[in-house]
């Protein structure tokens, strides 16, 4: 091997023979046997020990290469294939076939269930330990080896308790090529971890029923410290989507899946899962997660024991249905009309305290399902560029829609409640999110300009952030406010393409051109320049309000002194 080119033809055919030896293994019925399972034990173990004697290999190549300056021979796609490949050829299919014994055992009577759980569970958690401690093993090997300090927030660290050693290492700073392939085999560690503590917490106990999402806090903990890591990689929306949809927390699993189908390197599945539920009307899970919204509403014809966030998910789903395919709908919902838009403000009205977190999460994936209705042909620049009278009719009818339930939103969920909440985030977020997607595309701006009811709910809500307390001194800048650190929404919509990869509200030239950038863009600033949340909440005000009236002052003369009242200065 010392001689051979390694690269991704070689990985995928090495794994793919690996691959055949695991299925063998996992489908002989002698492996429920203890002796089997042993043997299957030696098995893993070698596999183990071969990939990271390769892994090591990898990185003493890499390196020299750098040491040489030979940097076009640095391939910085096959430490993370090789990690990638890792799991899905091997770890996630023994989990697999965990999975299944698992779901033989729980159909079992009790008395014969809890006897085989417990031989199941001591396999499970071995194999479990085992995965968890080997990727955990090379996370700490890439923490020895490279001073990440520069390119990784040094609070991931802390936060995964790697303590700094007094080693000389290889410093990965912007200018060292070695960073692509060590920081996204870095996350991918992280990913893999995530997942496996996934398949645990699904596996942990003897029942089927459903589960809650403090379930996964262990596999979230890992995944989300892995978004902060590289919020441009799709892979780990993926696996939170994953997460929620098992708990039925379905408006975070569409959101989940729209980040990782939405972002600079997309999940190939999670763009398949989309572009399923949006646009292929029989597609098995749009048909799966329809049936798992109606039964819900089983127990009253109006739904009013349904939660706020499946119902608005439902409408949403039955709208985009009506609107993409309306022969179908046509036969399917005409007697369920009221899921229509007709009782969305009624369902906002109704059932919005307490969920601002989830009309956030469904706001970004109304943004995203828009997105999908472009056409392949048109590109990222293209789509952003497009001028109003050139969508489509499903196009606009969609926005119709948006801008229905974006009115509703701002009327009844944040005027109302912003300012006694003015620490809770998501109020204000709401309105960056909106404002900065609308100045993203040419035909979203356009649209908006000439939407009155929208128009005139923004200038009454500018008008309410204005005279507040909060915006002390009442004065208007002719400039974005400006902050030391990123925001819980700005982490949370950091490279999501609907808002061109960024919340631009705000003038962040402190953030990036501080010592401590790479932990301001997480949300950990220096302890002497963390606000207070109220302070965050001011400066959010002071953004808004100068997005807001940049926003006014385009559409005046298309209103032509009509309905929407500008906010005097």
């Amino acid at each position: 091997m010392d001689n051979e080119e390694v690269n991704e033809e070689y990985l995928r055919s090495l794994f793919k023979n690996v691959r055949v030896h695991v299925d063998d293994h996992l489908t002989s019925g002698h492996i429920y046997d203890e002796d089997a399972y042993i043997t299957f034990g030696c098995f893993l173990a070698g596999i183990h020990h071969k990939f990271r004697k390769l892994l090591e290999l990898l990185l003493l190549r890499q390196e020299e290469m750098h040491r040489k300056k030979n940097y076009d021979h640095i391939d910085d796609t096959v430490i993370p294939l090789l990690l990638k490949l890792l799991w899905s050829q091997i770890h996630e299919p023994v989990f697999q076939w965990f999975e299944c014994w698992f779901f033989k055992i729980v159909r079992l009577d009790s008395r014969h269930r809890f006897r085989l759980f417990g031989q199941f569970h001591k396999k499970m958690v071995f194999f479990f330990k085992t995965t968890h401690r080997y990727y955990y093993d090379i996370i700490e090997c890439f923490f020895a080896r490279y001073d990440m300090n520069s390119v990784v927030p040094p609070d991931i660290f802390t936060k995964l308790n790697l303590v700094q050693g007094t080693n000389k290492k290889v410093v990965l700073d912007a200018t060292n090529p070695l960073k692509f392939s060590i920081v996204i085999s870095f996350q991918r560690c992280l990913i893999n971890i995530g997942s496996t503590h996934s398949y645990k917490a699904i596996l942990d106990e003897p029942t089927d029923k459903p589960k809650r999402v403090e379930d996964f806090k262990k596999s979230i903990r890992y995944l989300t410290i892995a978004s902060l890591c590289l919020p441009s990689v799709g892979d780990t929306y993926l696996q939170l989507a994953k997460i929620y949809q098992n708990t039925g927390k379905l408006s975070s699993y569409l959101f989940e899946l729209v980040r990782g189908s939405l972002v600079r390197i997309p999940s190939k599945y999670a763009l398949k899962g989309l572009k399923g539920l949006i646009l292929i009307p029989d597609f098995p899970e749009r048909k799966l997660l329809m049936k798992k919204l109606k039964k819900s509403l089983s127990k009253h014809p109006k739904g009013k024991r349904l939660l706020f966030e499946n119902r608005i998910i439902l409408q949403l789903l039955t709208t985009l249905e009506h609107i993409m395919v309306p022969a179908l709908s046509s036969v399917s919902y005409t007697p369920d009309r009221w899921l229509l838009r007709d009782h969305l403000q009624a369902a906002v009205s109704e059932h919005h305290l307490g969920h601002t977190n989830a009309i956030l999460e469904i706001l970004a994936t109304m943004m995203g399902f828009f997105d999908f209705m472009f056409t392949n042909e048109e590109g990222k620049e293209q789509r952003r560029k497009l001028k109003y009278v050139n969508l489509s009719k499903c196009q606009v009818s969609f926005l119709d829609f948006s801008f229905d339930f974006i009115v509703s939103v701002i009327d009844v969920v944040v005027k109302p409640a912003w300012q006694k909440n003015v620490e809770n985030f998501q109020y204000l977020a709401i309105i960056r999110l909106l404002i900065c997607w609308i100045k993203s595309y040419r035909s979203i701006l356009q649209y908006a300009h000439r939407h009155r009811k929208f128009c005139t709910s923004l200038a009454s809500l500018l008008n309410d952030l204005m005279n507040s307390p909060l915006n002390y001194p009442k004065c208007l800048s002719n400039h974005r406010p400006r902050r030391t650190y990123y925001f819980e929404e700005d982490i949370m919509f950091r490279e999501f393409s609907c808002i061109n990869f960024a919340l631009t509200d705000f003038n962040d030239d402190l953030v990036y051109n501080s010592p401590n950038m790479v932990n301001n863009i997480i949300g950990c600033p220096l302890s002497t320049e963390k606000g207070s949340l109220k302070e965050e909440g001011i400066l959010r005000i002071k953004a808004i309000i100068f997005s807001g009236m940049k926003f006014l002052e385009k559409m005046t003369p298309i209103l032509n002194g009509t309905s929407a009242n500008i906010p005097s200065t």
